[in-house]
């Protein structure tokens, strides 16, 4: 799939001190594309809407990110400016042709926990990260691959063998083994 070409803030003086005028000009001319897609991203999930239309749509929008990305790449503000205009026609039609289709915008299901004060939420495609902000503002969100990886590393899996040794076990509290210490005073026997 192309790269999606994102505004990179050219005309920052501080970031870009040395972009030229047609790097600036060719940046800016993202903008609306960038807050399209945004969007689009809000609405289906992140990079889904080609996965919800037709293949020849798709192509499409291809042909659209190929040729925004060259304009690019050739610092070709006009080029540039064409191909978003283009790219924002291609992602119209494809959220249209989303919604004839019957396809569901994104709206993730949100696992939350509360712990010592803590609201924690769980969703199990990262792509429907923007949904999930906008659905529950305030909580941080994390994928169910984020999860499996804090437990996978968490004490080189000891956990996961309790837990398939004893099922039914829990998970009760986290401690810090005392190993783990930096303690060259003997600090932590008298505790």
């Amino acid at each position: 799939m192309a790269k999606r070409p994102t505004r990179q803030k050219k005309d920052d003086r501080i970031l870009h001190k040395s972009a030229t005028a047609n790097e600036i000009k060719a940046d800016l001319s993202l903008a609306p594309f960038d807050a399209a897609v945004r969007a689009m991203d809000k609405r289906w999930g992140i990079d889904r809407l080609p996965e919800l239309v037709s293949t020849e749509s798709a192509a499409k929008w291809g042909k659209a990110m190929a040729g925004l990305n060259g304009a690019i790449d050739a610092h070709d503000p006009d080029k540039v400016k064409f191909w978003v205009e283009v790219s924002l026609r291609g992602l119209t039609a494809m959220d249209a042709e989303a919604v004839s289709l019957g396809r569901p915008v994104s709206d993730p299901m949100i696992w939350e926990h509360e712990y010592e004060g803590q609201v924690y939420g769980i969703i199990a495609d990262g792509r429907e990260w923007p949904a999930a902000y906008a659905k529950r503002p305030g909580i941080a969100i994390h994928t169910m691959r984020e999860v499996a990886l804090a437990l996978h590393e968490h004490r080189n899996g000891v956990v996961n063998a309790v837990k398939l040794a004893f099922p039914g076990a829990e998970v009760k509290a986290v401690r810090r083994p005392k190993a783990d210490l930096e303690d060259d005073f003997n600090f932590l026997e008298n505790l």
